[in-house]
């Protein structure tokens, strides 16, 4: 299943990605964000002997880019807890790559959404790093358990799993929606020393099917519910052998995400195959979803 963005899936490492553009770091609290310009076209390197000038580095950057930097820097230091973080993020054509440390998966989640929820962001790329720390597996389930227990009423958990296995928490049970399993997240997400989340949760309220066409009525019956999927889009659906392809156009990247977790809380889906590209052009409204022709 093509997982979308923001949200990281599967082990790293990830390739770092470099490239000749700004740079933002976000300092401590006591400077506030900060930005640190490295040069956009690096200087030619020295002529060798007999040689040509070495070609600088091609800047790659989109002419949005530094706009959509400004707006992200802005509503990262206007949170007063990741304000207090230090990780990067470098804009290349319209996509945002954080990198660095960052205290936990919940602030980690939190700094990739106010990306993933802007107009002009086509991609976000997760590469933080949410330190390991030195609380035992056992100790840190223990905690994801109690928070989320603590919350299990509103959020209508029931048969809650929560293992733990070298910091990485894994979810299981039932909720009633798709808000209360990202609430879920969020909840264990705050526990320190967790360093990443499998979510395994499942939507209470998704439909089912047996074959491809009860399969893809159901995928089209919760997509069109506003209490999952309230983005703008256009999107085609097609189901083959089980397997959910999505196509068309989102406004926003959190769109693109949400679409395919939605498709995946169907009972009987084997697969989501994510085409669905975002088009920051598409004006709000409610999102137009059909089964593809």
């Amino acid at each position: 299943m093509t997982e979308p963005c923001p949200a990281r899936s599967g082990p790293p490492p990830k390739a770092r990605v470099i490239i000749a553009c700004a740079t933002l770091i976000f300092a401590s609290p006591i400077t506030g964000p900060r930005l640190a310009a490295e040069s956009a076209t690096p200087a030619p390197a020295p002529t060798p002997t007999g040689g040509a000038p070495a070609a600088p580095k091609r800047n790659i950057a989109g002419p949005g880019d530094y706009a959509l930097r400004e707006k992200i820097v802005h509503l990262i230091g206007r949170d007063p807890d990741l304000a207090q973080e230090a990780f990067t993020i470098v804009m290349v054509n319209g996509g945002a790559v954080y990198s660095g440390p960052i205290k936990t998966c919940a602030l980690e989640r939190r700094a990739l959404m106010i990306a993933a929820t802007m107009r002009g962001v086509v991609n976000v790329t997760d590469e933080m790093i949410v330190p390991r720390g030195d609380a035992p597996d056992d100790a840190l389930a223990k905690a994801g358990t109690s928070r989320l227990s603590d919350a299990a009423s509103s959020l209508e958990l029931k048969d809650l799993d929560v293992q733990v296995s070298d910091g990485v928490l894994t979810l299981q049970g039932t909720v009633k929606d798709i808000a209360s399993r990202m609430r879920a997240e969020e909840i264990a997400g705050a526990v320190l020393g967790i360093t990443r989340i499998s979510n395994r949760l499942r939507s209470d309220d998704a439909p089912s099917g047996v074959d491809d066409a009860s399969i893809q009525k159901a995928v089209l019956e919760y997509l069109e519910s506003f209490r999952t999927f309230d983005l703008p889009g256009d999107i085609t659906v097609k189901v083959a052998r089980g397997v959910v392809t999505l196509k068309g156009r989102v406004s926003l990247c959190l769109a693109r995400q949400q679409a395919a977790l939605a498709v995946s809380q169907v009972k009987g889906v084997a697969g989501v195959d994510n085409r669905l590209r975002v088009d920051p052009s598409i004006m709000p409204r409610q999102a137009q979803i059909q089964a593809e022709k």
